[in-house]
C-alpha cells in the first residue's frame, strides 16, 4: 500500500471555517461583546461618544453580536454590512440616501424631541397623585406617633 501525500488546498473561506469552529475566537468575541456593551448602555462622555460613533467601535460590537447568534463569520459580516447600511445611510433622516417618506420626517421637526404625548401626561398625574397619597400617610403616621408620644409622656411623667 503506498502512501500518497494529500496536498492541502487552501481556499481564502478555509481560514474562516477555522474561526468558526474555535472556541476560543468565540470566547474572545464573547468577551468583546460583553465589555463592549458595557460601554453602549452608560451615559458617555461627548468625546467618547463620538470616538464610537465615528471608529469602528460600534461595528465590532455590532458584528460580536451577530457572530455569538449565527456562529457564522461570513453571515455575521454580511448581517453588519446590511445593519450599518440601513441605520446609517437608508433609515437615517440626516442622510442624503435615506428613504424615510418626508411626513414622517415633518414628524420629527415637529416635535422636536419635546412632545409630550396624553399617555406621558397620565402617567405623571397618576405619580403625582401616588406621591401625595404617600406623603399624606406619612404625615398621618407621624401626627399619630408624636400624639401618642405626647399622651404618654404626660401619664407616665
Amino acid at each position: 500500500m503506498s502512501k500518497t501525500k494529500k496536498t492541502k488546498t487552501s481556499s481564502p473561506f478555509e481560514f474562516l471555517n477555522v474561526l468558526n469552529d474555535n472556541k476560543y475566537f468565540a470566547g474572545v468575541v464573547m468577551l468583546v461583546m460583553n465589555i463592549g456593551s458595557k460601554y453602549i448602555t452608560i451615559e458617555l462622555s461627548k468625546t467618547q461618544e463620538a470616538y464610537f460613533r465615528y471608529t469602528l467601535g460600534r461595528q465590532i460590537i455590532i458584528f460580536s453580536i451577530l457572530w455569538v447568534g449565527t456562529r457564522d463569520i461570513t453571515i455575521s459580516l454580511v448581517l453588519t454590512a446590511v445593519f450599518i447600511l440601513l441605520v446609517d445611510y437608508l433609515f437615517n433622516e440626516n442622510s442624503k440616501f435615506c428613504i424615510i417618506p418626508e411626513k414622517y420626517k415633518e414628524l420629527q421637526k415637529e416635535a422636536g424631541g419635546n412632545f409630550v404625548t396624553q399617555k406621558e401626561v397620565n402617567d405623571a398625574i397618576d405619580t403625582l397623585k401616588k406621591a401625595r397619597k404617600q406623603k399624606n400617610e406619612t404625615q398621618k403616621n407621624e401626627a399619630e406617633e408624636d400624639y401618642t408620644e405626647i399622651l404618654y409622656k404626660e401619664n407616665f411623667i
